[in-house]
């Protein structure tokens, strides 16, 4: 197997506040993106009550609708990303996520909000893999899991301000009531969709700002030398398929544990305990937000000080011990009588579950080349976003209207499905650990060679 010859100096890293202040705005953009990605989780009783749809159909538009069309996309999206200015790429994405988050407001009827949410997919598609691999050209590869995991973190401020900007948003509509615009009358949820579609006009001049970095050069092992074609992405995903396969399964099952309680915390606490949308949005938006940053962000940088010490699996071994200690507590929280019990619980399950975004997902551009980072991330992205947003939110609707049969049982759902899903990705985990480390002895060979 050849390595890769770099056939061009690589050039010096940026100065790190220039790196940080791209981390930042990204980091801005992504929080936007969740707010707009995660606003319906807070509408679903209004939605349901006008459109006349089932939790399974709530389900659909939470997740499915979402990840089909990013499914559709991300691939070729990404291989732009990797050949092309990645900013141009992003400013394109954020363009129509926004105007279809616009669009779901004028929804009414489930198809237009089904496609809608479609399109939504379709933008946000382009900012996870061009972002990152933006963001592992501003930093030394020992010092990247601390910066992706911040921006991968913002996504939970942007779900946990969903909530709580959304709840008190939602709050204040209701009691108008609704409302005529020049466009015609609408009611408080579709509101809602227009005021958080508005928060992208500023992200969009933010991100005029940020550079497009130069590409660098790596010595990671190639099937073959040069610069690749896009068949060689899938070269490169074959020769390391045991690998990949199990990378991308496990961290996909964590997405959907994840997703999935994500979609459905908010509906339990109301059906289960009562509250309104408000006060989903005051106690469970800033846990969400605190607990979720908490994960992602710490282990991020708990991993990058493992990875300089030596540690070389320190993005596997992190999120399979988090995760185990999270199991029990998810188990346990929707069962309990107490409210602030479930939420404290629930809390630690946040923080536990959120460990592999942060320490796990930073495995990808450390074993993948500059050249095709973007495009792998994606292959990653779709499975994470087919199996999160599907199975996570839909196994949980569907066991609550075909097992239990009654909305009120949510409860019995959400202690059942995120935690299969969490067992069955540090099964994954596990078995990436041997195919990883034997990779990265691999890579050790290839630098030594060319050094």
């Amino acid at each position: 197997m050849a390595t890769a010859s770099p056939t061009t100096q690589t050039p010096a890293l940026p100065s790190a506040w220039r790196g940080w202040y791209v981390v930042a705005v990204l980091s801005i953009a992504s929080i936007v993106s969740f707010i707009d990605r995660q606003i319906i989780n807070l509408l679903v009783d209004p939605i349901k009550a006008d459109l006349g749809i089932s939790d399974f159909q709530i389900s659909l538009l939470q997740g499915f609708a979402f990840a089909l069309f990013y499914a559709v996309l991300a691939v070729p999206l990404a291989w732009i990303s990797d050949r092309y200015n990645r900013k141009m790429v992003i400013l394109f994405g954020l363009i129509c996520w926004s105007g279809a988050t616009f669009a779901s407001g004028l929804a009414s009827v489930f198809l237009v909000l089904f496609f809608a949410r479609m399109f939504i997919g379709v933008g946000e598609a382009t900012l996870a893999p061009a972002g990152m691999s933006i963001i592992s050209d501003m930093f030394s590869k020992k010092k990247l899991p601390g910066p992706i995991s911040v921006y991968i973190g913002s996504g939970f401020v942007g779900s946990g301000l969903a909530l709580t900007v959304g709840g008190y948003l939602y709050s204040l509509l209701a009691e108008a009531g609704p409302q005529t615009l020049p466009f015609g009358t609408f009611a408080p949820w579709q509101l809602t969709f227009f005021a958080v579609a508005l928060l992208s006009v500023p992200v969009f001049l933010m991100l005029l700002t940020i550079p497009e970095p130069v590409r660098r050069d790596d010595t990671s092992v190639l099937p073959q030398d040069g610069m690749p074609p896009t068949f060689e992405v899938f070269a490169f995903l074959k020769s390391k398929a045991g690998l990949m396969l199990s990378l991308i399964l496990g961290f996909s099952c964590f997405s959907a544990a994840q997703l999935g309680i994500g979609a459905w915390a908010p509906s339990y606490f109301m059906r289960v305990h009562g509250w309104t949308p408000l006060e989903v949005g005051v106690y469970f938006g800033p846990v969400v937000m605190l607990a979720g940053v908490a994960g992602v962000v710490l282990s991020g940088f708990l991993a990058e000080k493992m990875l300089e010490r030596g540690v070389r699996d320190a993005t596997l071994r992190l999120p399979v011990i988090s995760v185990l200690l999270a199991l029990p507590l998810a188990v346990v929280y929707p069962l309990v009588a107490s409210p602030w019990l479930a939420l404290g619980l629930l809390a630690l399950v946040i923080f536990l579950g959120t460990v592999p975004f942060g320490a796990g997902v930073s495995t990808f551009p450390l074993i993948t080349p500059n050249r095709m980072r973007a495009q792998v991330i994606a292959a990653y992205l779709l499975v994470a976003n087919l199996l999160g947003y599907s199975a996570g939110p839909i196994l949980i609707a569907w066991l609550t209207d075909n097992v239990f049969g009654d909305p009120l049982l949510i409860n019995y759902s959400l202690a059942i499905a995120p935690v299969a899903m969490m067992a069955i990705g540090v099964i994954c985990i596990i078995l990436a650990r041997g195919p990883f480390l034997r990779n990265a002895a691999l890579d050790d060979a290839a630098k030594t060679s060319t050094s």
